[in-house]
């Protein structure tokens, strides 16, 4: 575990471009919700009676389902997932399209006219310019191969920004204001005044900055698991297999360490059980293995 000074640094200089943060702020809050995807995607849209945080729908044991940061359905017939991307990890592409099929299911109920397919929509607000064209939007469409004046409408829409764009000209004025406001700070209208003033309130809140610094401690340890099953591959490769099982089950063991201290946490100091979901959820993703801990050290 990192120790709690390097912890509160962290929790001290985060910005709303982190995950946690920007999950907590628009996850559970429909207005701010509403109003940040009005200003994503330059249209109105209906009311949110619920939103996920964190949301996953992995209902399936083999098949890949993706884990969203934000997710809502309005009363509009949209189905809206916004997500938050600091590194380029060569993949986006082929992640909306995974993520767009899973919200795809979700558009029609058995029985119905496929003219009653809710709409799909779908951004994701990236610090680095995935093109290298710096603009500062990039829509996805489908088009006729031949005739690409011909749009496909399938009832999806897929955008990513680019929020390291310099020339904003033309944009909407409350987009800029949005974009700005992520990357300094500044507020400069009553949106950005609403969210940095739920950002300023999370940030003073105790509970919120234990949450986080458990989050930032087990994740920095899921990612030196990585790098070490990494290398523990090659070990394998090299025919080492006795002392790759060693540090698996070493692994396993901290692992299950991890998620048993956040759980007695959470039940000694009386915290919200929803906040204790959406916190193992975004550490250890396998829904799973999180029920398997919940029924070992929360339910008894």
């Amino acid at each position: 575990m990192l120790a709690r000074s390097v912890l509160a640094k962290r929790w001290q200089q985060a910005t709303i471009k982190d995950n946690i943060i920007f999950n907590w702020i628009f996850g559970e809050n429909p207005t701010l919700f509403k109003g940040l995807v009005e200003r994503l995607f330059e249209t109105r849209v209906g009311n949110f009676e619920a939103l996920s945080s964190e949301r996953s729908f992995k209902d399936h044991r083999i098949f890949y389902r993706p884990r969203f940061d934000t997710y809502g359905e309005d009363d509009l017939d949209n189905i809206i997932n916004v997500e938050l991307q600091n590194e380029n990890h060569h993949d986006l592409e082929k992640r909306i399209a995974i993520y767009q099929a899973s919200l795809t299911q979700r558009a029609l109920l058995s029985g119905q006219s496929f003219n009653k397919r809710k709409q799909t929509l779908i951004a994701f607000l990236c610090d680095f310019d995935l093109y290298g064209r710096n603009r500062p939007v990039y829509k996805l469409k489908t088009t006729v191969e031949g005739q690409e004046d011909i749009l496909v409408d399938r009832g999806e829409t897929n955008v990513i920004f680019n929020l390291k764009a310099t020339d904003l000209a033309g944009l909407p004025a409350d987009y800029v204001a949005l974009v700005t406001y992520f990357n300094t700070g500044q507020v400069s209208d009553e949106f950005t005044v609403a969210v940095d003033q739920e950002f300023r309130r999370i940030k003073g809140n105790d509970t919120r900055k234990e949450y986080y610094m458990s989050i930032e401690s087990i994740l920095t340890m899921e990612k030196a698991y990585a790098r070490q099953e990494g290398w523990d591959k090659g070990r394998v490769e090299g025919k080492e297999e006795g002392r790759v099982e060693g540090r698996t089950e070493g692994r396993d063991e901290a692992r299950e360490e991890a998620a048993k201290a956040l759980i007695e946490d959470a039940r000694q100091n009386h915290r919200d059980e929803t906040d204790l979901l959406t916190t193992l959820k975004v550490i250890f993703k396998d829904q799973a293995y999180i029920d398997k801990m919940l029924a070992k050290y929360y339910y008894q």
